[in-house]
């Protein structure tokens, strides 16, 4: 009976090591600290688009998803760093003056947002092989609930990165 439970035990300890250090919510940033939510939050808060650029990668970043991109798809046709940072700069701005006047069209009062909660959903992109995800900032300013989610956002060379639009919504 004895030499039984001895295997038994450790297969269910083996198990629950197993479970703790490949379950990505006990793997996962922790983004309150991360520069990108810190910008994000404080661009919002004090309605600063220079502020929200910080967030956007830089040429050494851009040229490193651009080495992934091409690895995995030679035959495809990639704008240079420069136009991609370029139209990133474009969009980001244009999508940060709507979100501010979207939220302030629903009595969002910017300078008084408090930032209570944030998550993080995985979302790969299949032909770059670096962490993808969506992370979203659940906020609240004089009892409006909103959300901010930075979409598809990268982690490139140990920074997350924004690569894409913000969205808005109203809980």
């Amino acid at each position: 009976m004895k030499a039984q439970q001895l295997p038994t035990r450790l297969y269910i300890l083996f198990f629950i090591i197993s479970f703790f250090i490949y379950n990505p919510a006990f793997s996962q940033d922790n983004f309150e600290d991360t520069k990108i939510v810190k910008n994000v939050f404080k661009a919002f808060k004090k309605k600063k688009e220079k502020i929200i650029l910080k967030s956007l990668s830089n040429k050494k970043d851009v040229n490193y998803i651009i080495l992934l991109a091409k690895a995995k798809k030679p035959e495809e046709k990639i704008p240079s760093a420069d136009t991609i940072i370029a139209d990133f700069k474009r969009d980001l701005s244009v999508n940060f003056k709507k979100i501010i006047k979207k939220g302030e069209s629903f009595g969002v009062a910017w300078e008084n947002m408090v930032l209570t909660k944030i998550s993080y959903a995985s979302n790969p992109d299949r032909y770059i092989d670096v962490e993808r995800g969506d992370i979203t900032l659940e906020c609240e300013s004089d009892n409006k609930k909103f959300l901010i989610i930075l979409k598809k956002s990268y982690k490139i060379r140990g920074s997350w990165r924004l690569m894409n639009n913000i969205k808005f919504s109203l809980l």
